[in-house]
């Protein structure tokens, strides 16, 4: 039967409800926690995350995707508190930001090995915790690196034998990622190719053809604006917006996933930091659907986008 495995257990894809495909609950660089500034107190970060998810949930949201990988702050039992009390679904990945991310560790293995090594937290579940991820999460840097391609290739063998989608974080380099995972025999249809309306990254060209090879075009940093946060890829909502209606218009509504890339909570990032955004999900629901409407995309297409698509992609089979 077609599931979708969260924190808290498997669930059927229609439970997902409008679901943000790419979000962090808490996310930091690998080595975060050997950083002597940064700052990390359970009760309070717990407080401040549920607070983002509880509002998120006021606002319509179900579920989320929590992209942040193995090394990343990933933290299955924290978030199974947080599912259980704020009643958002989480479901959280297998695999590495990208090579640049991946600890020295495992910088000498092989594509099987860290194939076998996704398939194992798959099947079995994360360490001892029995939560099974529900995607399988890769990247790239600025530029395709054979660390980056030996990921991507781990990722397809893997997502194969599971039956899980994988995300790669890196639309500069989307036809690329897609040609490695189809040489690996990968379907198309269960590859989001994310990051596509970070600044500097939007093409519209890219993106119809990648949605004509049957991947999902992944617009996932609504809010990430020149206003809200100092980083190299905030960038107007408005352009964003029009990239979704230009997708719109080509007829790859059906192609598309909506999000906002941002962090519940920044890891080895002081309280301070102007690298941390203030937005949160929360923002994402409350803003994107008028941005959207004053360019003709009623909010009906946008909750419909955020409810239908993420259970076609999602679906283990």
């Amino acid at each position: 039967m077609a599931h979708v495995n969260t924190v808290m257990g498997a669930i059927h894809p229609d439970e997902l409800g409008p679901t943000a495909t790419h979000e962090h609950i808490v996310w930091g660089p690998p080595g975060w926690e050997h950083d002597p500034e940064w700052w990390f107190h359970y009760p309070q970060v717990f407080a401040k995350c549920l607070a983002g998810l509880v509002e998120y949930r006021e606002l319509g949201g179900r579920s989320i995707m929590c992209c942040s990988g193995i090394g990343l702050g990933r933290d299955v039992e924290f978030y199974r508190m947080l599912s259980k009390y704020s009643g958002v679904n989480i479901i959280v990945p297998t695999g590495f930001w990208a090579a640049a991310g991946i600890p020295n560790h495992f910088l000498g293995k092989s594509i099987d090995y860290l194939s076998d090594m996704f398939v194992g937290e798959l099947t079995d579940g994360i360490g001892n915790t029995g939560v099974r991820p529900g995607f399988i999460k890769v990247g790239i840097g600025r530029t395709m690196t054979p660390g980056d391609e030996m990921l991507h290739r781990a990722a397809a063998r893997a997502a194969k034998r599971a039956g899980v989608p994988v995300v790669s974080h890196g639309a500069w380099e989307a036809l690329k990622v897609l040609e490695i995972l189809g040489s690996e025999g990968m379907d198309l249809s269960r590859v989001i190719i994310s990051h596509c309306s970070h600044g500097g990254a939007i093409d519209p060209v890219r993106d119809r053809k990648v949605a004509s090879m049957g991947a999902w075009i992944s617009y996932d940093s609504f809010t990430v604006t020149n206003t809200s946060a100092v980083t190299h890829y905030a960038h107007p909502d408005e352009k964003r917006a029009e990239a979704v209606k230009q997708m719109i218009d080509a007829g790859f509504m059906h192609r598309m996933l909506l999000s906002s890339d941002n962090n519940l909570f920044s890891l080895g990032w002081m309280r301070s930091s102007p690298y941390v955004g203030k937005a949160t999900q929360a923002d994402f629901l409350r803003s994107t659907p008028g941005k959207l409407r004053r360019i003709g995309i009623s909010e009906e297409i946008f909750w419909k986008i955020l409810t239908e698509n993420p259970k076609q992609v999602m679906a283990i089979q």
